[in-house]
């Protein structure tokens, strides 16, 4: 059951990944889509939607008759999510759908957050789900909360009618190819993890670059901002995954055990406006077009102080991290669409090569998007009598090894929930762990000006500040050469 079923959600991401799932065969042959949302539909008017939008947005070939089969499994249904009554409906209506067979219920709450303890208590209410029931799944988007004190009450209400075991918070990011390979990567390869720790690198660069606004989410991002949208979520998962130790196995419970231990060891979050800068994009241009800025942005206040960008200089107090600092940024507007882990080490010990040589710093990069892949950069002789040094890299191109029908996010999570793994998903000592880090952030910078940056570059002068005390520089991410080949 997909609530918000008439959403951008669902027509993007959730159609197109069911029609991957059916193709690929792992819909089981009975299984059936009720869709539930708030408007005034027959069921053939959204089947129709639904068909067009899983030939827009599906990432592979349509088969026609894959198409009718998913097609049909399609049912919509109408319901006001604060109207306990008509869940009464709803329930008959599953039951209809369903028959007398027992079968498993996954309630996607692909709504606004506002609505998700209204539905969950509604769904209590008319005994539709309940936490002693082993077949009762929810699956919930983010943000999960406003703060720590809204996401306490939120998880509060959820646990009233869900296990922990029962509940799936997404962040898609941790379904991205290039994120799963970070543990692989880190603890496959007996040449990267005796190397990952304080004694050889120097610092770690997280950053989430969009070249996009805020499209049409105006009202919602005035009162989230980049601290809320991106960092407390996707920016901290990627660095729980960089920093965590190896664990004990691949079960969720033991991954999750591990990133939680990260978070409860971030140390320096009390002296947030120091370590940390806002910003806010100005007009410019992307791509040789012109681009407003963020106060001139449809349904945004026209002297918000909201954060579309935000840097921050996070330690790690543990002895694996002593001294390391790690630096994440994230921002809208900015010069590249870009996803990228970068490990940069520390100068060789060796002296042979310490004077009149221009050494640059190893580097090794994950690219979680675009052009996803690994990258390492070293020092190599350039040709010629004389010595002299230049950087060159060693690339691994995802989809040069593998092709490019790697699943995408939705996919890979949707089957999960329908197979009950949560590895992949979020719990809940880790959300709260997380926004106890980043309420001190949003504090601290409440009410206060932020930093503008032109549209189009790589964030504000003082972000290049804050890492250049330290006598560090930002990492520029750069295209591989099988990017060029790949275009080509």
């Amino acid at each position: 059951m997909i609530f918000g079923a008439t959403g951008d959600l669902t027509h993007r991401k959730l159609l197109p990944a069911l029609y991957f799932l059916e193709n690929e065969g792992r819909l089981e042959r009975d299984f059936s889509i009720i869709c539930v949302a708030r408007k005034e539909k027959t069921g053939e008017e959204f089947r129709k939607e639904a068909e067009k939008s899983i030939r827009r947005y599906s990432r592979i070939k349509i088969k026609e008759n894959i198409l009718k089969t998913i097609v049909k499994r399609i049912f919509y249904h109408r319901l006001e999510f604060h109207e306990r009554g008509e869940y009464v409906s709803l329930k008959k209506r599953i039951k209809n759908i369903s028959g007398k067979n027992p079968c498993k219920y996954i309630f996607y709450l692909a709504t606004s957050p506002e609505y998700f303890s209204t539905i969950v208590k509604n769904l209590s209410a008319t005994k539709l789900a309940n936490k002693f029931a082993n077949s009762n799944y929810v699956v919930f988007e983010k943000p999960f909360g406003k703060n720590l004190k809204t996401a306490k009450k939120l998880n509060s209400d959820i646990r009233r009618v869900f296990n922990e075991e029962q509940i799936y918070r997404i962040d898609h990011y941790l379904a991205k190819e290039l994120v799963q390979n970070l543990l692989v990567m880190r603890f496959g390869n007996s040449v990267f993890e005796p190397l990952w720790n304080t004694k050889y690198i120097d610092h770690i660069q997280i950053m989430v670059a969009e070249t996009l606004g805020i499209e049409n989410r105006g009202r919602y991002y005035d009162r989230n901002g980049s601290l809320r949208d991106v960092v407390q979520n996707h920016i901290m998962q990627l660095l729980c995954l960089t920093a965590m130790e190896s664990p004990k196995s691949l079960s969720a419970n033991d991954i999750h055990d591990e990133k939680v231990k990260v978070l409860k060891s971030i140390s320096n979050v009390k002296k947030a406006l120091t370590y940390s800068v806002k910003g806010q994009y100005t007009s410019g241009k992307i791509n040789g077009k012109k681009a407003q800025g963020y106060r001139e942005e449809k349904r945004v206040r026209s002297n918000s102080t909201i954060s579309t960008y935000f840097a921050i200089k996070f330690s790690i107090n543990n002895k694996k991290w002593k001294n390391v600092p790690f630096y994440v940024r994230t921002g809208k507007r900015l010069k590249e669409r870009s996803t990228e882990i970068a490990i940069i080490y520390k100068q060789p010990s060796n002296k042979l090569f310490r004077k009149g040589y221009n050494l640059k710093s190893n580097i090794l990069t994950v690219r979680v998007q675009p052009d996803e892949g690994i990258s390492f950069q070293f020092n190599a002789k350039v040709p010629g009598n004389k010595v002299f040094i230049e950087p060159v890299d060693m690339d691994f191109c995802h989809e040069c090894k593998f092709g490019p029908g790697s699943a995408e996010a939705y996919e890979r999570l949707l089957h999960d929930v329908m197979s009950g793994d949560q590895t992949l998903f979020t719990r809940w000592d880790e959300v709260e762990s997380s926004w106890k880090i980043i309420d001190v952030f949003r504090d601290a910078w409440h009410g206060i000006q932020p930093a503008f940056y032109k549209s189009g570059t790589w964030g504000p002068k003082e972000a290049d500040k804050l890492i250049k005390k330290d006598g560090r520089e930002w990492v520029v991410p750069k295209k591989p050469l099988y990017s060029v080949l790949l275009q080509k």
